[in-house]
């Protein structure tokens, strides 16, 4: 068991000397750096005495910051320095791929570096990776010859512990590296992780150190104990940024490239950047934007066309891998991505940054922007576009958060029981394991460290084939004896290798250029429904399918309009801090307003640099609000009430972000149809939601006191969530993870009972046979802390000390408007779904219009 003392987790304040920290190194690489670099940076002078001490080690410091050389240096010496092993001595996760690329290719650039001063020594390391990009012929070498440093990530590294090599692997490990740790700390992906370190100590039989770098997060301490577990000590070293930050936010003018459309008024603006910049770097949140930004600046600047480039998870890995090398050697005047480049690949000469529209979030933020002037001392440059006023209001507060250093804390998943179903299995496929044994090593990783044995119990059972009375019910994983348990055989131990990995992907098609090489990949929703000679959009390019050959469908390039493909997941939700801070700005704004509109734009340049055309837009947005409405404020619950024919809408103004929101709005649709017989259909956004009702009373101040009541609201909740669409689209992601169902099933692929027979009969039969099942139950929690029970609770008990205001108009306010606009987006094409209020009313009429929850839209950018 672990012990009840918690790790300590020792902060560095006063670095050592460069002579100090250089004098750690063996004479090769002390020689060798001198020669390569000018100096050391802040965080390698902190990391190399302490690594070379063999102290467990977090760095965290801005992007750009040499962290990745920190790490590796100190090892890179003693591995000079020790004989040469047979097994991985060094491991090395990332959550990308890219990365994992990237680093391969630094390294390999550094050794050939130090053998000009270690040639023997230097000659006989191996530097290797491992991903789900890897050929056959690579994973078969990795086995047979096993590197010194093998670089990976999550999921590969799973795969690797399931097998009957991994002794032989990883029996001589010293050293495990994880880049981004902020980036795993709050996902399942790291959950996974943390367990996978605690067996790779149980393997080797003695403790590893662990080498963390991080981007700026908060709190560090949370993720120094998320690197090494709550029971091991850390040292960890904070680095400021020194690199000035300048964020410029910026609308996009209405007027511009008169009224074509988002993309049209962005390919106007962007010359300039393009002009000024070696190369630039252009971020959107979504893959279908960048394509389409990506082809419409091809098509306004033809002669740069090959040098305008394309990056996101659907591109094919091949054609990732020549992007990132034309990034990094300055050949590109652009690229556009979604998510993939936002991580710590270097990315070369990146004079300047373009956010197309605001990441929802201060770290995404701040990640985007460093990746400008990735080198120490270099600034950081940043521009965000924004599309409306909502839009520039939340750039602005987003980027005054950042300078502020007002950072998202780090949440830690907690225990999440089908990510440990396939650790248990993982754990059976290479040895027998005692029931204690096993929880005791599951519980000295963070995420699991408040695990309770009834949870873990019924994760045996599950997996042993037993119901919670111990009478069969599904087919076996484990094999039990007594308190022991193993793989029930080897056809197990393959599904098991098939199917693991915690992220949870669309089915895909394959597109590949006819007798030509793979472009990337579409959903399979949306390959399905494309004809020979259709056109559409990947890699920036027009592309007219021929046919379609074993599931894959054959393109060639050709000139013309193509559609935009969709990929399913996309948007990011808006932090929770953020929209409180966002509703503050609200407040603000009306105070100032009390003293005229230059009060207000005084107050927008002193706090959020906001001034010309950005701070007369914002002024002209909450004018607008007290002239239709008003600005709400924080003693007060505003609802706005607009009658529609024989509808009303209300609109309920909040200081919560859309999954706060999604709570309230779950509860308000159950009471009033309960209560009051009333239908209704919702829609949740980030600072409010929107109620439709049709016929019966209109709804007064004292209904909207009981509809918001703090009383019963956690069990209403509760009940809305268990009918829902989203518990039953959860189950099926949960009960996918847990490898109830499985992705990729033995011989040739097929669909159980069609393609939601997840979410629809597994989920009825589950629930009839337990309705307390480990799958369902973890289920249940991810929706209630998805939907933010917690903040809505704490809003709703807040209610009796505000007053609550019923406002009429003629017409949606500002506020209310950007709700709606949301469903479609700014950069939507022009046939987009109908409008959120025609969607509201075919709800309430019985249809659910194609959403994902019956009487409920979600307002998603």
């Amino acid at each position: 068991m672990p012990s009840d003392a918690p790790g300590v987790v020792d902060f560095l304040h006063v670095p050592p000397s460069a002579e100090t920290a250089l004098a750690t190194l063996a004479e090769p690489l002390r020689r060798w750096f001198a020669q390569r670099f000018r100096g050391l940076t802040l965080g390698q002078r902190l990391a190399w005495p302490t690594i070379a001490a063999e102290h467990n080690f977090l760095l965290c410091a801005p992007t750009g910051s040499g962290k990745t050389l920190a790490a590796f240096v100190p090892i890179l010496s003693r591995l000079l320095a020790t004989p040469i092993a047979s097994s991985v001595r060094c491991l090395y996760l990332t959550p990308l791929k890219a990365l994992a690329n990237d680093t391969l290719r630094n390294l390999r650039r550094h050794l050939r570096g130090i053998a000009t001063f270690a040639p023997q020594e230097t000659a006989a390391l191996r530097v290797a990776q491992r991903t789900g990009d890897s050929s056959a012929r690579s994973r078969r070498k990795l086995l047979l010859e096993p590197p010194d440093i093998l670089l990976t990530t999550p999921e590969s590294l799973a795969v690797l512990l399931t097998q009957r090599t991994a002794n032989d692997l990883f029996g001589g490990l010293r050293w495990v590296v994880v880049d981004e740790v902020h980036a795993f700390a709050q996902c399942k992906r790291g959950a996974d992780l943390t367990v996978s370190l605690e067996r790779l100590e149980d393997l080797t039989g003695r403790p590893l150190q662990r080498i963390g770098l991080s981007a700026t997060c908060a709190p560090v301490a949370t993720a120094a104990r998320f690197l090494v577990g709550p029971y091991r000590p850390c040292t960890v070293a904070e680095v400021a940024a020194t690199a000035p930050l300048q964020v410029t936010v910026e609308p996009l003018s209405e007027s511009a490239a008169g009224s074509r459309g988002f993309v049209a008024r962005l390919v106007e603006r962007l010359p300039p950047e393009l002009e000024a910049n070696r190369t630039t770097l252009i971020f959107s949140n979504t893959r279908s934007l960048t394509e389409r930004l990506a082809w419409a600046l091809r098509r306004r600047f033809p002669d740069w066309a090959e040098r305008i480039a394309v990056h996101h998870s659907s591109l094919a890995p091949a054609r990732r891998r020549v992007v990132e090398r034309d990034l990094k050697r300055g050949r590109l005047r652009a690229v556009v991505s979604s998510t993939s480049l936002e991580l710590g690949i270097d990315v070369g000469a990146v004079d300047g940054v373009v956010l197309v529209h605001p990441p929802g979030g201060v770290v995404r933020l701040l990640q985007r922007v460093g990746r400008a002037g990735h080198r120490p001392g270099r600034p950081r440059r940043g521009l965000v576009l924004t599309a409306g006023a909502a839009e520039l209001l939340e750039a602005a507060v987003t980027g005054a958060s950042c300078h502020a250093g007002q950072y998202e804390p780090l949440r830690v998943p907690r225990h999440p029981l089908d990510v440990l179903c396939q650790q248990l299995l993982g754990m059976a496929a290479l040895r027998r394991w005692g029931a204690d044994e096993a929880f005791d090593l599951v519980r000295r990783s963070l995420p699991y460290q408040d695990l309770e044995r009834t949870d873990f119990d019924d994760c045996l059972a599950y997996l042993s084939g037993r119901d919670r009375q111990g009478r069969d019910w599904l087919p076996p994983r484990l094999q039990r004896d007594g308190t022991d348990f193993m793989i029930a055989d080897e056809r197990t131990a393959k599904l098991l290798r098939r199917n693991l990995g915690t992220i949870l992907a669309e089915p895909t098609r394959s597109v590949c250029l006819v007798d030509g090489p793979p472009v990337g990949q579409v959903d399979e929703a949306f390959a399905d429904r494309l004809q020979p000679g259709d056109r559409f959009l990947l890699d920036g390019r027009c592309l007219e399918l021929k046919r379609q050959e074993s599931g894959n469908l054959l393109v060639e390039e050709v000139v013309g309009r193509p559609a935009v493909p969709r990929w399913a997941g996309e948007g990011w939700p808006l932090s929770p801090e953020l929209a409180r801070r966002l509703y503050v700005l609200r407040v603000q704004a009306a105070e100032a307003l009390l003293h005229g509109a230059p009060a207000l734009a005084q107050l927008l340049e002193r706090d959020y640099a906001l001034h010309g055309p950005a701070a007369e837009a914002l002024v002209a947005y909450f004018l607008q609000q007290e002239a239709v409405s008003e600005i709400p404020d924080a003693v007060t619950c505003l609802v706005e009430c607009v009658r529609i024919g024989s509808a009303v809408e209300y609109y309920v103004h909040t200081d919560l972000n859309r999954a706060g929101n999604d709570a309230l709005a779950r509860v308000v649709v159950l009471r009033l149809t309960r209560d009051l017989g009333r239908g209704a259909a919702s829609l949740v956004a980030d600072l409010g939601f929107l109620v439709s009702t049709l016929g019966g009373p209109d709804l007064t101040a004292d209904d909207w006191r009981k509809l918001l009541a703090a009383t019963a609201f956690e069990p209403d909740l509760a009940r809305a969530l268990e009918d829902s669409l989203t518990f039953r689209e959860r189950f099926r992601r949960v009960a996918t993870t847990g490898l109830m169902l499985l992705r990729n099933p033995l011989g040739r692929r097929r669909r159980v009972g069609g393609p939601n027979w997840g979410e629809e009969q597994l989920f009825d039969q589950v629930r009839a046979a337990d309705p307390d099942f480990v799958l369902l139950r973890q289920a249940r929690r991810e929706v209630r802390e998805s939907c933010d029970a917690a903040s809505a609770l704490a809003h709703v008990e807040a209610m009796p000390r505000r007053a609550v205001r019923c406002r009429w108009l003629t017409q949606v306010s500002p506020f209310a408007a950007n709700w709606t606009q949301a469903i479609a987006g700014p950069a939507q094409p022009a046939d987009s779904p109908a409008s959120a209020l025609e969607r509201l009313q075919h709800l309430l009429l019985g249809g659910a219009a194609g959403t994902s929850e019956p009487g409920q839209l979600d307002a998603r950018p």
